[in-house]
C-alpha cells in the first residue's frame, strides 16, 4: 500500500499466506518488501540465521503508522571533549565512511530495555536506534524503539512502540507492531546507492514473537542521504520542542553492529564512543565500544 505521512511518500507491505523469504525469488523479496539476497556470503548467512530462528512464529505484520509531530530523533548535538566524543542527546557509537565511499545499509540487534523514571512526576524517554547520518549533517534515516515513563509514588507507567525517521521529518510510529522490555529487536535500514539517495527502507523484527515489518519511505522535501555515518544509539529526544530527559534503562547491548558501503563492511565498534551529558556537565549515559561489532550504553544518571 502507497500513502503519504506528512508528506512523505510511503509503502507498507502484505505478503501473501505462506510466503517463504527463504525461497522466494528476488522479484517477489522486493515485490513483498523483504531484503534482497546478499552478494557478501556471510550478510547472506547472517540473513537465513535470523529467518531460520523464527520459524513457527513467523509473523509478518502490515505496518499502520501514526505521526507524532511532538516527537523528534534529530542529529546529534555535539559537545566538545578532548577525549570521548559527548553529547545532549546521543549516546553509543559512530562510524565514518572510508575516504571516497558512503554508507548505504546498517543493521544491528539489540534487547529492549525496561525503563524507570528517576524522579516523580515527570516523564522520561529512551529511544535505541540504528541510524545513518546525523553525526556531521543535518538529516538523520533511522529506526528503533521508543518508550516513555511516568512514575507517581508506587505507580507507574509506561509505554514501548517501533517507529522510524527521516529527520528534519517528525518520528512515525508503527502502531501495530508488537514490542515489549526484553524482546529482543533485529533491524536493518538499506538506502541504495548511499550518498545522494531520496529513498529508504526498513526491516524490523521481533526476534522473542516473531513478528516483522518492513516499509519504504522517500526523503522529506530535498534532503538526500549524506551517507557519511552510521551509529547505533540510545537518545533523549525532543518532545514538545523541548530536549527530554533520559529514563533509568540500565544497559543496553548493541550486537552485530555493522554498516555497509558498496565494497566495504565497518563494525561499529570501530569509530568512536558518545558519551550523553546533561545540561550541569554530568555523564548521564556511557558510550563503550566492546568489540568490533559490539557498542554498549549504560545509564550511570540519577537513580530512581
Amino acid at each position: 500500500m502507497v500513502m503519504t505521512t506528512g508528506g512523505l511518500e510511503v509503502t507498507t507491505y502484505q505478503p501473501p499466506p505462506g510466503f517463504d523469504p527463504l525461497t522466494a525469488d528476488a522479484a517477489d523479496l522486493q515485490k513483498f518488501g523483504f531484503p534482497p539476497r546478499q552478494d557478501d556470503p556471510r550478510l547472506q548467512a547472517r540473513y537465513e540465521n535470523v529467518l531460520n530462528r523464527l520459524k513457527g512464529k513467523f509473523n509478518y505484520i502490515p505496518a499502520t503508522l501514526q505521526r507524532n509531530a511532538e516527537v523528534f530523533h534529530g542529529p546529534r548535538s555535539r559537545l566538545p571533549s578532548a577525549a570521548t566524543e559527548t553529547s545532549t542527546n546521543w549516546s553509543g557509537g559512530v562510524v565514518y565512511a572510508p575516504s571516497g565511499q558512503s554508507f548505504s545499509c546498517i543493521e544491528g540487534d539489540w534487547v529492549v530495555p525496561d525503563i524507570d523514571a528517576p524522579t516523580e512526576n515527570q516523564w522520561y524517554y529512551c529511544a535505541t536506534w540504528i541510524g545513518l547520518d546525523g553525526d556531521g549533517s543535518g538529516d538523520v534515516c533511522q529506526a528503533g524503539i521508543g518508550s516513555q515513563v511516568y512514575r507517581n509514588g508506587t505507580s507507574v507507567t509506561s509505554q514501548f512502540y517501533a517507529w522510524w525517521e527521516w529527520y528534519p521529518e517528525p518520528e512515525v510510529q508503527i502502531t501495530n507492531f508488537p514490542v515489549s522490555p526484553g524482546d529482543m529487536i533485529t533491524a536493518l535500514i538499506t538506502a541504495s546507492p548511499g550518498a545522494g539517495a531520496t529513498k529508504a527502507n526498513v526491516y524490523l523484527t521481533n526476534r522473542t514473537t516473531g513478528a516483522s515489518t518492513s516499509l519504504s519511505f522517500t526523503a522529506p522535501g530535498n534532503t538526500t542521504l549524506s551517507g557519511n555515518c552510521a551509529e547505533w544509539i540510545t537518545e533523549a529526544p525532543t518532545v514538545g520542542g523541548q530536549q527530554s530527559s533520559m529514563a533509568d534503562f540500565g544497559e543496553v547491548f548493541f550486537s552485530v553492529c555493522e554498516a555497509g558501503t558498496n565494497s566495504t563492511l565497518v563494525g561499529g565498534g570501530t569509530g568512536d564512543n558518545i558519551n550523553e551529558i546533561n545540561s550541569g556537565g554530568a555523564v548521564v549515559v556511557d558510550g563503550n565500544l566492546i568489540t568490533s561489532t559490539i557498542v554498549q550504553c549504560e545509564y550511570v544518571g540519577i537513580l530512581p
